[in-house]
């Protein structure tokens, strides 16, 4: 069995993957979350200069809205207003929808992918990007090390406690990644998310996921 130490780090490892699994090419050299311990400081800072934080500053307030509002906040807020509708009236209302409302893919994501997550809904996603914020963070000098140690242990814990598998978890993580970047031609998501989420049950080791980290 795997000892405390390692199985947190292992377990970090697998709930960061699919943020680099959906968009992998995104920052040449940072392909998955073990890179974010080796490669070089410059990749990072770019990684974090796509997600809008330039400074301590923007850095903190990332971590802040992540922690309490996240992607998740818009994504539950539309699925409440699609779940009022009939199928009918909701299928009538994205159709109405400008093919230049920027929006518009974003109905798209939250109608494919309500039904099918938990009642967490993306949660996964925002904590992901938290706890790779966290590890960058560290290497970057914009958060203590022992903080960062201590932030994305509670950040797990939570999480755990809001999906039942990593297959759910997985799950979440990889629509949340879509619902934040729809793909340009939205009739492949479905077939885009189905892809990703194989992938991401295919290559990451089995890790227990209700076991204790701490």
């Amino acid at each position: 069995m795997l000892g405390v130490s390692l199985f947190k780090k292992a377990f970090n490892e697998s709930m960061t993957a699919t943020l680099f699994i959906v968009a992998p090419t995104q920052v040449e050299g940072l392909g998955s979350y073990e890179n974010i311990t080796t490669c070089s400081k410059s990749k990072l800072v770019a990684w974090l200069q796509m997600h809008g934080i330039t400074d301590s500053s923007s850095y903190k307030n990332k971590l802040n809205w992540l922690l309490y509002k996240g992607h998740r906040e818009e994504f539950t807020t539309l699925a409440q207003e699609l779940s009022a509708m009939s199928g009918i009236a909701r299928q009538q209302y994205i159709n109405s929808l400008s093919e230049q409302d920027q929006q518009k893919n974003k109905v798209i994501c939250v109608h494919q992918f309500m039904n099918v997550l938990t009642p967490a809904g993306i949660t996964a996603f925002d904590y992901a990007q938290l706890i790779a914020l966290y590890k960058i963070g560290s290497r970057l000098r914009l958060i203590g090390w022992r903080k960062a140690q201590s932030s994305s242990l509670e950040a797990a814990q939570i999480v755990q406690s809001k999906y039942r598998s990593w297959h759910e978890y997985y799950s979440a993580c990889i629509a949340g990644a879509y619902f934040e970047s729809p793909p340009t031609d939205i009739s492949l998501l479905q077939l885009r998310y189905a892809q990703k989420l194989l992938i991401a049950t295919r290559i990451h080791p089995p890790i227990q996921w209700d076991r204790k980290l701490k």
